[in-house]
């Protein structure tokens, strides 16, 4: 049957044609949306890859010049490579180096947008007025002899791929110090509390893992925050064992914590660990991206779907780096340090730790400190912290 013509069969046509056309151009925009959104997802996950996974053995280049040099002090300008509120605007104790040379800076006695006066003592030559430098968070150069005049031995120890180079010095205590560094970084980063640990007593052991320079490469070549390397302290662990240790403390900075804790929940030799003491650790690597995706600027949803779609390029289980979900079965007593100013890794995953275990966690949270800056801070209440915690957890 026919409808019959007029103005309501005219009226229900043009609207129909009007609705095909919207949802047609509604159709086209949820395409496009959808289209830019995996394609700005698959440049956040290959950002990813190579910020975050893939390792990165340039060095560090100098942001600094010199611009005047006195007694005990140095003056120094930011060029466009140095970080708006980077290390030369923080108070503290800093490594200073340049081509052929280093010293150190300490408290800052004048600064502007672009400028800064220090305290400077040269530890090895001194650098000249024009000179481009950079401020080294680890302090200290070269190897514990250099650095602090401590002895040592040049070790190594076996994991799965090979073997491993390390530090190790001697010391009365049956109970061992294994430290552990951070991604992108080198033994270089214990010697800030190294010598606490040996006026002590303690051996200690200053560990590479795969990816290292100086170490065997992963298959992949990329970081995995602790589901591989914790089998380097693994590793390290039965050394240490084979050579007197009875009882270990783990010393994990960075992505060296997130190590120290995997290796906590993984490993048989856990047993034999008396404490942990913990730097600025990455307790949580989805967590730890999103920070950086907030710092750069990103949407939340566009890093929701680029760590999807890097979960099914690169193998990243964020679940499985997320170990603070783990937290209750962490059984011994941990010193935990974290800057509140922490540009890379979130304070508030080692908020998030220390109220899930206050029963085990003594918690140190330093204001104004960068990444595993807290020692650089104040290196005074840092080594007390770290020399009271020894002594009660050695008893």
């Amino acid at each position: 049957m026919k409808l019959p013509r007029g103005p309501l069969v005219t009226r229900i046509k043009a609207w129909l044609v009007r609705w095909k056309t919207a949802v047609m151009a509604v159709s086209g925009v949820l395409v496009v949306a959808v289209g830019g959104l995996v394609a700005g997802g698959w440049y956040f996950s290959s950002a990813l890859r190579g910020g975050a996974l893939e390792t990165d053995r340039e060095p560090e280049q100098p942001d600094l010049q010199v611009v005047a040099l006195g007694e005990g002090r140095v003056s120094l300008r930011a060029t466009t490579e140095a970080s708006e509120g980077g290390d030369w605007t923080k108070d503290g104790i800093f490594g200073l180096e340049w081509d052929g040379g280093y010293g150190r800076v300490g408290a800052i006695l004048e600064i502007d947008e672009r400028q800064v006066v220090r305290e400077f003592a040269p530890l090895q030559g001194a650098p000249e007025v024009g000179e481009m430098v950079r401020l080294d968070s680890f302090a200290y150069p070269g190897d514990p002899q250099q650095a602090q005049g401590i002895p040592f031995q040049e070790v190594t120890f076996a994991s799965e791929l090979g073997e491993f180079p390390a530090w190790f010095v001697d010391g009365s205590r049956d109970t061992w110090v294994i430290f552990v560094h951070g991604k992108g970084a080198n033994r270089r980063e214990a010697l800030r509390m190294l010598p606490t640990a040996v006026e002590l007593g303690f051996p200690a052991l200053i560990i590479t893992y795969r990816n290292d320079d100086e170490a065997p490469a992963s298959p992949d070549g990329f970081y995995q925050y602790g589901q591989t390397e914790w089998e380097e302290l693994e590793g390290a662990a039965e050394y240490a064992i084979q050579h007197g240790a009875d009882k270990l403390v783990l010393v994990g900075y960075s992505m060296g914590g997130a190590i120290a804790v995997k290796f906590l929940y993984e490993s048989p030799l856990a047993e034999r660990v008396r404490s942990a003491i913990l730097d600025a650790p990455m307790l949580d690597f989805g967590a730890t991206v999103d920070w950086g995706a907030r710092d750069a600027g990103t949407f939340g949803f566009l890093s929701a779907t680029g760590k999807v779609i890097a979960q099914a390029r690169f193998a990243i289980d964020f679940n499985e780096l997320n170990y603070l979900k783990r937290a209750d079965e962490l059984a011994v007593p941990i010193l935990l340090f974290h800057g509140d100013a922490d540009p890379t890794v979130p304070v508030t995953t080692s908020d998030a730790l220390a109220e899930k275990r206050p029963d085990i966690v003594t918690y140190v949270r330093v204001a104004d400190a960068g990444h595993v800056r807290s020692w650089n801070a104040d290196p005074a209440a840092y080594e007390a912290s770290v020399r009271g915690f020894l002594e009660r957890v050695a008893q």
